[in-house]
């Protein structure tokens, strides 16, 4: 059965993760018009784009969203390149890999695949945990 740890890793590998953060930044860059249309402000100053930065920091959501990427791709540092590409095999939805054929790819046993697998979903979920990101 697949827990947040899985999902998580197949939105990363499948670009979903990106593709969402992508979204929530247009999201913040429109902004409705103003009530007060018509009428100028002296006092008013225009910097839209500190405006736009200033809502990209504010904004919970793309800040979850950035660490969760982030923290997954500093975690893959740590690990070997065979190691990487079991993980990306396994969770990237767009091929859909079996375990067999993932195995056979990689010249391993099946059981050496899930294993490393295995230890890089325990670790991401243990980064998670001390880093207090929500899953």
């Amino acid at each position: 059965m697949a827990d947040k740890t899985d999902e998580l890793l197949t939105n990363y590998y499948s670009g979903l993760i990106d593709t969402k953060i992508l979204l929530r930044r247009a999201e913040l860059q429109w902004r409705p018009n103003d009530d007060n249309a018509g009428i100028k402000s002296l006092n008013k100053h225009t910097r839209p784009l500190e405006d736009m930065l200033a809502r990209y920091e504010a904004d919970s959501i793309l800040h979850e969203l950035t660490k969760q990427r982030d923290a997954i791709k500093r975690l893959e540092t740590t690990f070997s390149e065979e190691t990487k590409q079991i993980v990306q095999m396994h969770y990237d939805r767009r091929e859909r890999l079996s375990w067999v054929v993932i195995s056979l790819r990689m010249n391993l046993s099946e059981r050496t695949c899930r294993t490393y697998q295995k230890t890089f979903k325990d670790s991401v979920a243990e980064a998670f945990a001390e880093l207090d990101i929500a899953v």
